[in-house]
């Protein structure tokens, strides 16, 4: 059998017991390309930030957020009111750790899976820590890549 195939089959073998994880070592162009916007979007959110509008700028218009478990999805409008809002009312993303498990890329789509785990100030310095795994439908624009639909898998923090 050739290394292919048998790193293949291993890869398998691990992903179906749990161990597994797709982290990728090296990115092509337009994977970084998607990275660049996914750290535009996070960035609008983090001490020092540009806020709702610029959190808006990496939406597309089109925009879907759902919660697993939850009943209902937010559309772009609904969810950058609630951005605002938490912004207006003095919250920040303090620290945020990401890890990228892949970025695939079909012609104008980039498909990202990731999870994430942010910790959270508030106006009183009141802190609070969040995890999840995010699914993530990017399309490319004129201006660059979108966020066009996200699914929030949220997880338990160690």
């Amino acid at each position: 059998m050739k290394k292919t195939g048998c790193l293949v089959v291993l890869a398998s073998i691990l992903f179906l017991t749990g161990r597994f994880s797709i982290a990728q070592d090296s990115w092509t162009s337009e994977q970084l390309q998607v990275l660049e916007a996914i750290e535009r979007l996070s960035s609008a959110t983090a001490p020092g930030g540009e806020g709702a509008d610029a959190y808006a700028a990496s939406l597309a218009e089109d925009f879907s957020r759902w919660t697993v478990g939850s009943k209902g999805t937010a559309n772009n409008i609904e969810w950058i009111e609630g951005i605002r809002e938490w912004f207006d009312d003095g919250w920040r993303v303090s620290d945020r750790e990401i890890e990228f498990l892949e970025i695939r890329i079909r012609d104008d789509i980039a498909f990202v899976r990731r999870i994430v785990m942010e910790s959270y100030v508030g106006p009183a310095a009141e802190k609070s820590t969040s995890k999840a795994a995010l699914s993530e439908v990017w399309v490319r624009g004129t201006d660059g890549w979108l966020l066009l639909i996200v699914n929030v898998h949220p997880m338990d923090i160690p």
